[in-house]
C-alpha cells in the first residue's frame, strides 16, 4: 500500500492545487481585493484527503488489483490537472454540488476496467466534495456566498425584467414605496391635542417588546425545562418562519405586524433578520373582509387590504411560490367565532400551497386553542406586558415624540416635568403601574398626565372617561375649533352616536362598517336627536374627523381607532338600553369580556347585582363555561366602584371554589381578577408543584405588597417550577428587598436562579449560595457573580454587551458554562485550568479559539453551535476524556474525521446528511447510547441501524418519510423524542412495549394503539 498512499497524497495534493489560489487563499472578506488586510490561518494540507480517499478504497475496493487502482487514482489526478484552476466562479457555477461539479469535470476512461471506472468515479466525486467542503468552511465563504447571492439575484431579476418587461420589478418598487407610506408612521393615542398632529414616525416610537414562548425550539442540553423563554419579538422572528403571536388588547400586536411591513418594504431588517429584506409584505387585517363570502386568495391580497394598486398577472403568487412573501395575518380574534374555522382552514391552505413564504398571525389569547396552527409548524409566542424598562422607554418616546413638533422652550420644559412626574407616578402607585404595562393604557397616561397637568384618574373606568372628555370636548374647545365640517355637537351628542355605533359593531360581531350603512344608521338616529342641525353625512365627518375615536382603515369603512374603546361605549350603550340578557348571553365570547366589564362599570348598584347574578345563574347552566363566567364576573367586581355586599361575597365565594389556578394558563386569568384573589390563594402545603407553580405566577402577575406576602410563602419550596416562577416574579418587586426575603430563604442545592435585570445581578450576593445561574440579557460587567461562593452552572444568555470573562477566572467550583448569542465574546481563556466538566458554545463570533479547550483537562462533554474555523473534529484540542459532543446545523460542514481517539463516546447530536452518514464509518461510534439529529427533510432512519446500543433518540425538526417501524430494529432503544417534526405516524412502533414517546409540538397518527403511559405530551 506504500505506493498507493504516495499516489493519492499526490492526487490530494493536485485537487488542492486547483483551487488554493482562488477560492482557499484565506481572507477574511469576500475576495474582491487582492492583500485582504487580515488574513486568516491556512487551510489544512492534503494529507487529510488522501486518508479519506485511502480508507474508501480500502473500505468498498479492495478486492480490486492495485495496478487497477493506482490507474483509476492517477486518471482522478488526470482529470484535475486537464481542469485547470477550479476558481470560486466554477464552484458556484456547480451550485456548490459535489455530483454536478464532478460530472462536469468527469473525462472518458475507457482503459480501465469497470470496477476501476467506479473506483475512478467515487474518487472524483470525494474530492469535488472534500472542494466544497472547502469552500464552506472557510471563513471568508459567508461573505462570498453573500456576494454570489446578490450577483445571482441581479441576474435573475435583470432576467425576469426582460422576461415581463419590467413590469413585476417595476410595480415591486410601486408597491414598496405605497407601503412605507402607509405604514411608516404610527399613531400614537393622546398626541392629539393643542399643535401635536395625530400620528409619528414609526421609527422614533416603535418599541420593541418582549414574548414568551419557546416556538418549538429544543432547549439546549442541561437548561433547565422550569418554563418558557423571554425574548425580544424580532428574536421569536429570527429562530421560526410562522409565528402565531398571541397578546391583549393593546399590547402591540398590530404595531409590530406595521413595523414588519415597514422595514419589509424598506429592506432595513438588521442582521438577525437579514434573510427577511428579501421578502414583500402582505397585511391582511382580517377585520377587513371578515364579513366577506370567502377569505382572500393570493391575486386578490391587495384588494382585500385596500391597497389601491393592481399588480401584474400571478405576480403574488409567484413571491408566495419562491418564499419571497411575508404575510402579515393581523387580528384572528377579530373575526366572528363562528367564522374561525373558516380562517383556519384558509390559512393552512396558504401554508400547504405556499410552504416557502413566511407567516406572522396575531391574536388575542383566549380567541384560540394553545394549539392552534402547531401541526402547521407555527411556533407560538405571547406578547408580555411592559417591565419597568420597557415603560420608562415608552414614556420616553411618546414625550419625545411631542417634543419633536414643539417649537415653545417653555412648552419644552413643561414636557420635561410632565414626563418625571408620570414616571414617579406610575412607579409609586399601584393602580397606574399595573395600566402602564399596556402600551395602549400608558399612551393614554401620557396623554392624560399632559392635559390634566399631572392629574391622573386611578381606575380603567375613570380612565377612558378623562379620555372622552379629551378628545370629545377639550382638544377642540382649547384649539379654539368650532363647526369646521358645519356641524356643532355637544360631548353628549357625540357619546349618544359613538355608543350606538360601537353597540351596533359588537352585536353583529363586526369591527368596522360600511360608509353607507353608517351614513344611514346615523340618520336614523337624528330623528331622535331634533337639535342638531346637519345632515347625516356631515354629521358622520365631523364625528370622522373631529372625535378622535373613529377612522377610515379602507376607502369606503369605518371603524374605531381602538377595539378598547369601542367596548367601553358600546358597554354604556348596552347599559342605557338595559341589554343585561344580551350580555350574560354573549359573555362566553372573548369578544365580549372587556364589554362585559366596563357595563359592570358603567351600570347602577341595583343593575351591577342584577347582571352578576345573571352571570353566576348562567354558570351553574352551562358547566364547560362555568369557569370562565365565574373568573368573569369575578373580575368585574375591579369595576364595581359600589356594590351589594351580599352580591359581593357571592361572587368572592364562587370564585374561591376555582382557586387555586392548577396551571399557568388559569393563573393569568385568575390575575385578571386583581388583588382580590390574592386572599384566596393557598399553600404551598398540599399543592402540587404545578398548581403551586400556578399560585406564585398569580401573585407576580397581580404585584404589590399584598402579593409579595404571598410569594414568601413559597421561599423554601424547592420544586423547578416553582422555583422557576419565583425568579420571574422577581422582576415585579424591588430587587434587593425580594432578594433579601425571598430568594435568600430558598434552599440552591438545585433549582436555578434566572438574573435578568441588571439590579437583579448587584443584588445577588443575598443569594450567594446559588449552585446553578441563568444570566440572562444585557450585563456587561460580570464582576458580581463572583460573590457566589459555590456556583456549579453557569449560563450567559443573550449578552451581547459583555467582552470580558476575566471575573470568571477565579470561580473554581464552576462545572458547566453555556455562551449563548454573547457575540462580542473573543476569549474564553479565563475558563481554562478550571474543573469544567460541559462547555456549551452557541450563536458566538467565528473568531473565538478553541484551544483554551486544551487545557480543560475535566471537560467531558462539548456542544458547538456557532461556526467554528475547523474541517474536523480532529482539529478540536480536547483530551481524551470527552465522552458527549453535540454538533448544532452551524457546524455542518465539519467531518467526523478523528472522532475515534475518544473511545468512550457515549453520545451525539448531528445536523448534516453528511455526518449522520459517516456514523457507518468510525465503529467507536457503535456503542453510542444517545442520539440527537436534527434539520434532516427527510431523515434515512436506515443510517443508523446499526447502532445496537442505543436508548435515546431525540429527532428535532426531522421528516420520517419512511416507516418509523425500522426502529424496531434498535434492540436497546427505550427513549424515543420528536420535536417539532413533520406529522408522523408512530403506531408501528406499538408492539415495542419498551419504547416511550414524548412529543413536543409534533403531531402523530396511531396514537390509539399505545397504552397513555408510553406517550408523554410536553410543552
Amino acid at each position: 500500500m506504500q505506493g498507493l498512499e504516495v499516489v493519492l497524497v499526490r492526487l490530494a495534493s493536485t485537487v488542492a492545487s486547483t483551487v488554493m489560489k482562488s477560492v482557499l487563499a484565506p481572507r477574511p472578506g469576500a475576495g474582491l481585493v487582492a492583500d485582504p488586510v487580515r488574513p486568516l490561518p491556512k487551510p489544512a494540507g492534503p494529507e487529510r484527503l488522501a486518508r479519506v480517499l485511502g480508507g474508501r478504497i480500502s473500505a468498498g475496493y479492495a478486492a480490486v488489483p492495485e495496478n487497477e487502482r493506482l490507474a483509476a487514482v492517477a486518471a482522478v489526478q488526470d482529470t484535475f490537472t486537464a481542469a485547470g484552476e477550479l476558481t470560486a466562479d466554477r464552484l458556484f457555477a456547480a451550485d456548490l454540488d459535489p455530483a454536478r461539479l464532478a460530472a462536469g469535470l468527469r473525462r472518458p476512461v475507457p482503459d480501465l476496467t469497470e470496477r476501476a471506472r467506479d473506483l475512478y468515479g467515487e474518487l472524483l466525486e470525494l474530492c469535488c466534495a472534500h472542494l466544497v467542503e472547502q469552500l464552506t468552511a472557510q471563513p471568508s465563504f459567508g461573505a462570498r456566498a453573500a456576494l454570489e447571492h446578490t450577483r445571482r439575484t441581479g441576474e435573475l431579476l435583470r432576467g425576469r425584467e426582460a422576461a415581463t418587461g419590467s413590469a413585476a420589478i417595476a410595480f415591486e418598487e410601486r408597491y414598496a414605496r405605497y407601503l412605507i407610506e402607509a405604514h411608516g408612521r404610527l399613531e400614537l393615542f393622546g398626541l392629539t391635542l393643542g399643535r401635536s398632529g395625530r400620528d409619528w414616525p414609526l421609527d422614533t416610537s416603535y418599541l420593541s417588546l418582549a414574548v414568551t414562548g419557546d416556538g418549538g425550539r429544543p432547549s439546549a442540553f442541561g437548561l433547565p425545562h422550569q418554563g418558557l423563554a423571554t425574548l425580544k419579538a424580532e428574536q421569536a422572528l429570527e429562530n421560526s418562519d410562522r409565528i402565531l403571536l398571541r397578546g391583549p388588547a393593546g399590547s402591540g400586536k398590530s404595531t409590530l405586524v406595521q413595523w414588519l411591513a415597514l422595514n419589509a418594504a424598506r429592506r432595513e431588517f438588521g442582521p438577525e433578520l437579514a434573510d427577511w429584506n428579501r421578502c414583500v409584505p402582505f397585511v391582511l387585517r382580517l377585520r377587513a373582509f371578515a364579513t366577506a363570502e370567502t377569505p382572500p386568495l393570493p391575486e386578490d391580497f391587495l384588494r382585500a387590504s385596500g391597497v389601491p394598486l393592481s399588480p401584474p398577472p400571478g405576480w403574488a403568487e409567484t413571491l408566495l411560490s419562491e418564499g419571497r412573501a411575508l404575510v402579515l395575518v393581523d387580528g384572528v380574534d377579530e373575526v366572528p367565532s363562528r367564522l374561525r374555522s373558516r380562517t383556519e382552514t384558509w390559512l393552512k391552505s396558504l401554508v400547504a400551497a405556499f410552504p416557502e413564504a413566511r407567516y406572522v398571525v396575531t391574536t388575542r389569547p383566549s380567541a384560540v386553542p394553545e394549539d392552534w396552527l402547531v401541526t402547521q409548524g407555527f411556533a407560538a409566542h405571547s406578547l408580555l406586558p411592559m417591565g419597568r424598562d420597557d415603560i420608562r422607554a415608552f414614556v420616553a418616546r411618546w414625550h419625545e415624540s411631542v417634543r419633536l413638533e414643539c417649537g415653545d422652550e417653555v412648552e419644552r420644559a413643561r414636557l420635561d416635568t410632565y414626563e418625571k412626574a408620570l414616571l414617579h407616578a406610575v412607579k409609586t402607585r399601584r393602580d397606574l403601574g399595573r395600566l402602564a404595562t399596556n402600551p395602549l393604557m400608558c399612551a393614554l397616561l401620557c396623554a392624560l398626565n399632559r392635559d390634566r397637568h399631572m392629574q391622573l384618574p386611578r381606575a380603567r373606568k375613570e380612565l377612558y372617561d378623562a379620555a372622552l372628555e379629551m378628545l370629545l370636548v377639550r382638544r377642540d374647545a382649547e384649539r379654539e375649533i368650532v363647526g369646521v365640517e358645519g356641524v356643532t355637537l355637544t360631548r353628549d351628542e357625540q357619546t349618544v352616536l359613538l355608543q350606538r355605533l360601537a353597540y351596533w359593531l359588537i352585536r353583529n360581531g363586526q369591527v368596522e362598517a360600511a360608509r353607507d350603512e353608517a351614513v344611514e344608521m346615523v340618520a336614523e338616529w337624528l330623528t331622535a336627536m331634533p337639535q342638531v342641525e346637519a345632515d347625516a353625512a356631515r354629521v358622520y365627518q365631523h364625528l370622522l374627523i373631529r372625535s378622535g375615536l373613529l377612522r377610515e382603515p379602507v376607502p369606503g369603512a369605518v371603524d374605531f381607532v381602538h377595539r378598547t374603546f369601542q367596548d367601553y361605549l358600546g358597554a354604556k350603550a348596552a347599559v342605557e338600553a338595559r341589554d343585561f340578557g344580551v350580555l350574560v348571553r354573549n359573555a362566553h365570547d372573548d369578544q365580549w369580556d372587556d364589554v362585559v366589564r366596563m357595563a359592570v362599570g358603567h351600570a347602577r348598584v341595583e343593575e351591577r347585582g342584577r347582571l352578576l347574578r345573571a352571570l353566576l345563574r348562567r354558570a351553574d347552566r352551562a358547566p364547560r363555561l362555568r369557569h370562565r363566567l365565574v373568573l368573569l364576573a369575578a373580575a368585574c367586581l375591579e369595576h364595581a366602584a359600589e356594590l351589594d355586599p351580599e352580591v359581593r361575597r357571592e361572587v368572592e365565594g364562587r370564585a374561591g371554589e376555582l382557586v387555586p389556578p392548577r396551571d399557568l394558563g388559569e393563573a393569568e386569568e385568575l390575575a385578571k381578577v386583581g388583588e382580590l384573589v390574592l386572599e384566596l390563594l393557598p399553600g404551598p402545603e398540599g399543592l402540587s408543584e404545578v398548581v403551586a407553580a400556578a399560585v406564585v405566577r398569580t401573585a407576580g402577575l397581580v404585584k404589590g405588597d399584598a402579593a409579595f406576602e404571598v410569594i414568601t410563602r413559597f421561599r423554601e419550596d424547592t420544586r423547578a417550577p416553582v422555583n422557576h416562577e419565583m425568579c420571574e416574579a422577581w422582576a415585579s418587586f424591588d430587587s434587593p428587598r425580594f432578594a433579601d426575603e425571598v430568594l435568600s430563604g430558598h434552599d440552591w442545592s438545585t433549582a436555578f436562579l434566572l438574573v435578568q435585570k441588571p439590579e437583579q445581578l448587584n443584588a445577588i450576593q443575598y443569594v450567594a449560595d446559588a449552585r446553578h445561574v441563568l444570566l440572562h440579557g444585557d450585563h456587561p460587567d460580570l464582576t458580581p457573580l463572583r460573590k457566589l461562593t459555590d456556583v456549579k452552572w453557569l449560563y450567559l444568555m443573550e449578552n451581547r454587551s459583555v467582552a470580558d470573562l476575566s471575573p470568571l477566572s477565579g470561580m473554581r467550583s464552576v462545572r458547566r458554562v453555556l455562551l449563548d448569542r454573547c457575540e462580542n465574546v473573543r476569549d474564553v481563556s479565563p475558563l481554562a485550568g478550571s474543573g469544567i466538566t460541559r462547555l456549551d458554545l452557541r450563536s458566538l463570533s467565528y473568531e473565538i479559539s478553541l484551544e483554551p479547550l486544551r487545557d480543560m483537562p475535566d471537560l467531558q462533554n462539548l456542544l458547538l453551535a456557532y461556526t467554528p474555523l475547523i474541517e474536523s473534529v480532529d482539529e478540536l484540542p480536547v483530551g481524551p476524556q470527552l465522552t458527549e459532543l453535540h454538533l448544532f446545523r452551524e457546524t455542518r460542514y465539519v467531518t467526523l474525521d478523528g472522532v475515534e481517539r475518544w473511545a468512550g463516546m457515549t453520545a451525539m447530536t448531528l445536523a448534516s446528511e453528511t455526518q449522520i452518514g459517516e456514523l457507518a464509518r468510525h465503529p467507536s461510534l457503535n456503542h453510542l447510547t444517545d442520539l440527537s439529529l436534527q434539520h434532516q427533510d427527510p431523515l434515512d432512519l436506515r443510517q443508523i441501524l446499526h447502532l445496537k446500543d442505543l436508548k435515546s433518540l431525540f429527532l428535532f425538526q426531522c421528516s420520517v418519510p419512511e416507516n418509523i417501524g425500522l426502529l424496531r430494529e434498535l434492540p436497546a432503544l427505550t427513549r424515543l423524542t420528536l420535536s417539532s417534526c413533520r406529522p408522523i405516524d408512530i403506531g408501528p412502533l406499538a408492539d415495542r412495549d419498551d419504547i416511550t414517546i414524548d412529543l413536543l409540538g409534533t403531531a402523530v397518527t396511531g396514537e390509539e394503539r399505545f397504552p397513555p403511559d408510553r406517550i408523554i405530551r410536553r410543552r
